[in-house]
């Protein structure tokens, strides 16, 4: 098993392993809870709107792991009306412009972070954002302002997108990396640092799922190599393909990747521990 260190006094380098989509899928779900029991992940990131199952719920309360929510704003999932969300490229482009709706955005933040609690009798661990859209004007000032009015648990956290140093990964990686990191990271850090809120120290898991690219055991040796202490490491694995998803094959591979010895060796050799961040973050200078 690989080593998992809840410990914020960690020798050595630690990171924190995410998986995304908690909740869209069984195979999803499955694959996260066994990788998070192998020791292989210390977060995963829950989509409220999906219809998670009773036996998915109580599966991941029962995790050593931090339980995050994960903000949509673009998928219709469960029984979300076809209103509460728009296309990506829209929603980038109206955030940007000054054009979304306060009260549409706050009420989206606030029917997540309820459903949430709802499900885990427990405010999220951390809040990160489905496409990353957490960090878009307008989303990140009023997710900041609903966050103010809960009793956050110790060790709270957002996810920061800007990418950890990737000076071996391939241009289209790169160039990836660098315009997530760029919708709006920047403010969202400096609000969250005025709110007390911690960020990660870099971040790392972007890749184009649907075109060809180095394999994914590749890209981690890399991600790795370069991540400091507190760095996460964004992931999406699942048991199998899910219908209709474009990154069907690249969460099957994810899966076995994560859930194989040649990780656990790689952890080893890089002298990296696997942390939760709400733990170990605030153990940073």
């Amino acid at each position: 098993m690989a080593q998992v260190n809840n410990n914020k006094q960690t020798m050595g380098r630690f990171v924190t392993i995410c998986a995304d989509d908690y909740g869209v899928d069984p195979n999803v779900d499955q694959a996260i809870v066994e990788l998070a029991r192998q020791g292989r992940l210390t977060a995963t990131s829950v989509l409220v709107d999906a219809q998670i199952s009773a036996s998915s719920i109580a599966q991941v309360q029962a995790l050593e792991v931090d339980l995050g929510l994960h903000l949509n704003f673009t998928e219709v999932l469960g029984e979300l009306a076809a209103q509460a969300v728009m296309p990506l490229s829209v929603l980038i482009a109206k955030s940007h412009a000054r054009r979304l709706s306060t009260a549409w955005v706050r009420g989206n933040i606030d029917r997540q972070l309820d459903r949430f609690e709802a499900l885990f009798k427990r405010p999220p661990a951390y809040v990160d954002g489905h496409l990353h859209v957490h960090q878009l004007p307008i989303i990140r000032e009023q997710l900041l302002d609903a966050l103010g009015g809960i009793d956050l648990p110790k060790g709270f956290w957002l996810r920061d997108t800007r990418a950890g140093r990737l000076t071996q990964s391939p241009w289209s990686e790169r160039w990836k990396a660098w315009i997530i990191g760029h919708l709006g990271m920047g403010q969202l850090a400096v609000q969250a640092q005025r709110h007390h809120i911690g960020i990660n120290r870099g971040f790392f898991g972007v890749y184009d799922f649907t075109k060809p690219h180095r394999s994914f055991m590749q890209m981690m040796t890399n991600w790795l190599e370069h991540a400091e202490s507190g760095a996460l490491i964004m992931t999406h694995p699942s048991r199998q393909a899910i219908d209709n998803d474009p990154i069907g094959q690249a969460r099957v591979e994810e899966y076995a990747a994560l859930g194989s010895q040649t990780f656990a060796d790689l952890l080893e050799e890089r002298g990296v521990s696997l942390a939760r961040a709400s733990h170990a973050l605030s153990g940073l200078p």
